[in-house]
């Protein structure tokens, strides 16, 4: 993936800091965020995750991690039975 650029956080700060410098970049259609890293700004980003339509906001599973949360597509299965 040549030309993706990454951000460690630590914390809530930085990860806030990194989504908002990641959000103001036009040339950023997808921005990829880690579990651990969402674990920190979790409201912040399920509003932006559910609510924005640019850029596409994805979380992903942390490296060496479980996968924890459902998928949207899991979500709506579950909900109203329809699979996407």
């Amino acid at each position: 993936m040549a030309g993706v650029e990454t951000e460690e956080v630590s914390g809530r700060r930085d990860a806030l800091l990194s989504l908002e410098v990641a959000m103001a970049m036009e040339d950023v259609g997808i921005i990829l965020v880690t579990e651990k890293a969402g674990s920190f700004i979790r409201e912040e980003l399920d509003s932006l995750i559910y609510k924005s339509q640019h850029p596409l906001i994805l979380e992903i599973p942390s490296r060496g991690e479980a996968k924890k949360r459902k998928s949207v597509g899991e979500f709506l299965k579950e909900v109203i039975g329809v699979s996407v």
